[in-house]
């Protein structure tokens, strides 16, 4: 009975995949490109008649699987990805990674995380990820698999840009506060190794137009006293940016504020703390 039952699994598997419209690229003609920036890395592999799959990664992010089509947008449903092995390996089992709903008309699928590195694991040993979902342009469902063949040659350009990858992106560095002892201008080291980050990333990132940084005190002192602490405060985040990080005038303006916009009680030791700040932005 146990033998009937695999048979009328296997027939049944062999039945989808043959009612299936599968799309992979020439076994002999399977080409990866690698394409690196200083903030993402992307492994990538053209399927004839059907779009293109990637691995990719951008700074401070996780690497991810994408699969986008040019042809045949998702119905409302779900894509499953799954690991198939080779093809001439003669096996029609996958391995069933995790199905994702899709929205009609969806054109993009994409894997992160750890399922994506599992992926790229597998890919890795020879075995084929695989896009598998029902497309609203025609009755049968759409198979896409992946091709490990010729990857090894790829693979040392893919790991090495990987690894230059800063650990941070964007949003960990476009606000950043800096804080000041009491009547003081002078920054912590703590404070230099946060603004070095900030800088760091700036210099690969093109799209980073300029860099505003506000200054504020709180209300002890002489207001007169505190608009000249307030100014000092900012031109020294500057002048470090500049002088020691290397970043160009051009980028960054500075407001003065003093006490008039506090985050804080001023009524409170703590909240004065919070006060007396500068803060640092990072715009596109």
């Amino acid at each position: 009975m146990l033998i009937k039952l695999l048979n009328c699994f296997t027939l049944l598997s062999l039945s989808l995949l043959v009612q299936a419209e599968q799309f992979q690229s020439p076994l002999t003609d399977t080409h990866w490109h690698v394409t690196e920036t200083p903030l993402m890395c992307t492994l990538s592999q053209e399927i004839a008649g059907f779009g293109e799959a990637k691995f990719q990664r951008q700074s401070g992010s996780h690497l991810s699987l994408i699969f986008t089509t040019k042809y045949y947008p998702a119905a409302q449903n779900n894509v499953n990805f799954e690991i198939a092995e080779a093809p001439w390996q003669n096996v029609e089992q996958r391995l069933m990674m995790t199905a994702v709903p899709t929205d009609k008309g969806q054109m993009e699928f994409v894997l992160s995380g750890l399922l994506a590195k599992q992926a790229l694991t597998q890919i890795q040993q020879g075995r084929f990820p695989t896009l598998r979902y029902h497309s609203q342009n025609i009755p049968e469902e759409i198979s896409v698999l992946l091709s490990s063949v010729h990857l090894a040659d790829s693979m040392p350009a893919f790991q090495q840009c990987l690894e230059n990858l800063p650990s941070y992106s964007f949003d960990d560095i476009n606000k950043l506060t800096v804080y000041f002892s009491s009547e003081k201008a002078a920054l912590t080291s703590q404070a230099q190794q946060a603004l070095t980050k900030l800088a760091d990333y700036v210099k690969l990132d093109s799209s980073v137009k300029r860099i505003t940084i506000s200054s504020h005190t709180d209300n002890h002192g002489r207001r007169r006293l505190n608009g000249e602490l307030s100014e000092s405060r900012a031109i020294v985040i500057k002048n470090f940016l500049i002088n020691d990080c290397q970043l160009p005038e051009s980028f960054i303006t500075t407001s003065s504020h003093l006490e008039w916009k506090p985050i804080s009680s001023n009524k409170s030791i703590s909240g004065r703390a919070l006060n007396r700040r500068a803060e640092v932005e990072v715009f596109r």
